[in-house]
């Protein structure tokens, strides 16, 4: 083997420690780039040529070249950030982003919404998954889209009370005697109702537009045993079927139901009834649906009606709790992440509704996606095709919100494996000067 050899054995070691080299410097220059994956050089060798020799010869090796360059897909840390958005993957998987042409997957998942509700990264690529309506979340992979509109309100259908009624208080007829819009002259105001009842109680119910209205429960004791109940609301609010207010001022009382209530020598409730006016007197919050409310207060066991704890007792008379089941229109006022990958979306009236989920792609080599750089690969034959689903199923791993999955490289080994690239540097540059001193001795004797 000549010399001229030996000089390019040594520049095939210049140049896999270049490579070397390389690979490291891209490895600690994205040590804080969001979900990169480092990268590793593997080496071969040469072809070795054979000798021949007094014993039988042998090989000689013709230096080293690259063989590749692969991707370490390790899980990296994360770090929590402030952004709901923004997402970590434990386990397999890589986010789906598009540019309305072509699918690119990543682990960086730096996300948040652009002007139309789409859920994108820094260069504007759309995060795919299954987006929701508000009330349910589409099978169909695309652009993940989060509703921006504002969540319609809910009309109510029940009001259910606990509250303990006074049995000493002295039977009468002051309410009874009142005169309500609805189901009569409506001579009689708010407070005249207030001023009457043995006991009241207030809440906010929403009709079907998700608008408020004050509702007032009033009760009085009518016998032994037994309590009437009104509920009242401002007349002022309240239409006719003709779409006539019924009252230009407020403060004037509009019946909306009426009942009673009936209890054992223990004071346990044994019997409810409930009259609507909408069943006689056809009226609404003008324009909207007729309201149809149910008053709970308690029973089963079975008198049925459920829901609420009305009781009779010795105490003065209390509300324990009231609730309804209507709401209020409301504005989305956040998001949260679920390790599925479902997005939640907070409204200001309370609700919390699922409005769209994060799908994961897996590949059966994932060896085989090539980087196209901004932390994005692409799928090649080499990777096979895409498995796009939910977090956590089918291999996939889950999803943290508010979290960022950083750089898996680790700069203690990078920086051990600088050290031995120079000194591979060195060494081949070694081989070459050598070389090359050794060639200068043989021309110098010619």
């Amino acid at each position: 083997m000549s010399l001229f050899s030996t000089l390019n054995v040594g520049s095939a070691g210049l140049g896999v420690s270049s490579t070397w080299m390389n690979v490291i410097g891209d490895n600690i220059s994205n040590l804080n780039t969001v979900g990169y994956k480092g990268g590793r050089a593997s080496f071969v060798d040469f072809m070795p040529q054979h000798v021949f020799g007094v014993n039988g010869g042998g090989q000689i090796g013709a230096g080293a070249a690259t063989s590749e360059v692969t991707t370490l897909l390790g899980q990296g840390s994360f770090d929590t950030t402030d952004n709901a958005l923004d997402m970590g993957i434990s386990g397999n998987g890589f986010f789906v982003v598009s540019d309305g042409i072509q699918d690119f997957y990543t682990r960086a998942g730096e996300f948040g919404v652009d002007s139309a509700g789409y859920v994108v990264n820094g260069a504007g690529l759309r995060v795919q998954g299954y987006s929701g309506d508000g009330t349910s979340i589409s099978g169909a992979l695309g652009d993940l889209q989060i509703p921006t509109t504002a969540l319609a309100g809910t009309g109510t259908t029940s009001v259910t009370l606990e509250a303990s009624l006074s049995a000493e208080e002295t039977i009468g007829t002051d309410v009874a005697a009142l005169d309500f819009y609805g189901t009569g002259a409506g001579t009689s105001t708010l407070s005249d109702a207030g001023d009457a009842a043995d006991f009241t109680t207030s809440t906010t119910i929403y009709d079907s537009r998700g608008v408020g209205h004050d509702v007032t429960v009033l009760f009085e004791r009518s016998g032994t045993n037994d309590w009437s109940w009104r509920a009242v609301a401002d007349a002022s609010e309240c239409y006719d079927a003709t779409g006539t207010q019924y009252s230009s001022d407020t403060g004037n009382a509009f019946e909306i139901a009426s009942g009673t209530l009936t209890f054992d020598t223990a004071g346990t409730l044994t019997g409810i009834t409930q009259t609507d006016t909408s069943a006689t007197t056809a009226w609404t919050f003008g324009g909207t649906d007729t309201p149809a409310i149910n008053f709970d207060f308690g029973l089963d066991a079975t008198g049925t009606a459920t829901d609420g704890v009305v009781t009779m007792s010795g105490e003065e008379s209390s509300l324990t709790a009231i609730a309804q089941d209507g709401t209020m229109t409301g504005e989305l006022t956040g998001l949260s992440v679920g390790d599925d990958g479902t997005i939640t979306g907070a409204y200001s009236n309370g609700e919390e509704v699922d409005v769209g989920r994060v799908g994961l792609a897996t590949f059966q080599a994932t060896s085989g996606l090539e980087r196209v750089g901004s932390a994005l690969f692409r799928a090649t034959p080499a990777a096979g095709q895409a498995a796009v689903g939910m977090a956590g199923s089918g291999g996939r791993g889950t999803i943290s919100g508010n979290s960022l999955e950083k750089s898996n490289v680790d700069l203690e080994s990078q920086f051990v494996s600088m050290i031995t690239a120079q000194r591979s540097y060195q060494a081949s540059s070694k081989v070459i000067s050598t070389a090359n001193d050794t060639l200068q001795t043989l021309m110098q004797l010619i």
